[in-house]
This record gives C-alpha cells, structure tokens and sequence, in this order.
C-alpha cells in the first residue's frame, strides 16, 4: 500500500509543468526541450506585460526630459537650473529603466522593445514656461507612480494565481517610496514658484532667483 502510494506521488510529479520531469523526458533525445527550466514562478507572468508598459514608460520619459533639459540650457531660456532638474529626472528615469529590466530578466522573461506606453503625458512643445514644465514634470511623473501602484495591487491578490511576493517587494523597495519623494518635490517646487510670480507685472527676477536656487541644492 505504503509503495503504491509513493508511486502515486512520483507519476503526478512526473506529470507536472516541472524542470526535472523536462530533464528527465529529454534524455536521451537530441536537441529535447527544457521548456520548463527557467526562472518564471509563482504569478509574475500575471503582471508580465504591466512591467514592459511601466519600462516603456521609463524608456519614453527619458527622452522627454532630455528634451526639456536640452530647451532650458540654451542661449534662449538660459535656465541652467531647470536644465540640471530635468537631466537629473532623464537619469532617473534611465537607471529605473535598467533596474526593471534586471528584474524582468531575474524572473525569467525579457523586455519588448516595440511596446509603446499605455499612457504618457503629450507635450506640444518644448519650449515651455518654467512654471508650465515644472507642472509637466509632475504630471509625468504621477503617471510612472500610478503605474506602480496598478502593477502592485495586482500581484498583492491573495489567490496563488495573482500573488507573487517578489513584486510586490521590489516594486515597494525600488519605486513607491521614491516616487512618492519626486512627487512631493517638484509639488513643491510647482507651489513655489507659483507663489513667486503670482501678482508680480514683472516676474523675471523671480524666476531667475528661483533657478539659481535650483542651481545651487541639485549642484
């Protein structure tokens, strides 16, 4: 009984979606499939496209704030401030791009290039007010957070099915908190800002005061 009971075991285990059982079927056997030799588990697979639109993101805001970066160090707007801002969030956003697909690559699957963003923010021109940009900024970056979010409240499911704890721990570690940062500060500096031209027939000083503060704390 105790013997059939095991072989029991051994037939299901030898049926299931497992590395070994690929193994085990492919010897002997040129050139035999190990589909199932990979590091995809538990419900990554759920959230697998999410992860490439979040990168894509990334990839698509870098660009944008070179963009934005590039218009304010010019002999026109001559903004070196907002210019240091913008590069620093177009770096940003490049290192979270690596990182994420890192993960990807850890989890067992890898980037598609051809997926364009399921949402960006459309900017006409870039050659914009340093108020305006600042909201833009934070517009786009509101985008990356709920991102984060979405992908985080579908892997944080309890069915097996949908719950994958590695997600959930790197998105927390590597994106919610530090979104949450940026977002505070270029409200902050939006605010700022605002306040300083507000009512002020010529608000150039101040914007001038304002980039070389920006200047001096990103320096």
């Amino acid at each position: 009984m105790i013997r059939l009971f095991v072989l029991s075991i051994f037939v299901l285990a030898v049926n299931g979606d497992y590395c070994y059982n690929d193994v085990v079927q492919s010897c002997g056997a040129i050139g035999g499939a190990i589909g199932n030799c990979n590091s995809n588990y538990s419900a990554v697979h759920t959230v697998q496209p999410d992860l490439q639109h979040y990168t894509a993101t990334h990839i698509d805001q870098n660009f944008q704030f070179l963009l934005m970066s590039a218009y304010f160090n010019n002999y026109e707007a001559n903004r070196e401030g907002f210019s240091k801002l913008y590069r620093q969030m177009a770096d940003d956003a490049w290192e979270d791009t690596i990182d994420l697909i890192k993960y990807m690559a850890k989890r067992g699957f890898n980037m598609n290039y051809n997926i364009v963003p399921r949402k960006k923010v459309k900017i006409q021109s870039y050659k914009m007010y340093e108020l305006s940009s600042l909201a833009t900024a934070l517009d786009m970056q509101k985008v990356l957070a709920e991102q984060a979010h979405e992908i985080h409240s579908e892997v944080t499911v309890r069915k097996k099915r949908y719950h994958d704890a590695e997600t959930i721990n790197f998105i927390e570690k590597e994106f919610v908190g530090k979104h949450a940062d940026r977002i505070r500060d270029l409200a902050g500096h939006a605010n700022d800002l605002h306040q300083l031209i507000a009512d002020n027939k010529d608000p150039s000083l101040a914007i001038y005061l304002f980039d070389e503060h920006l200047k001096k704390v990103l320096a």
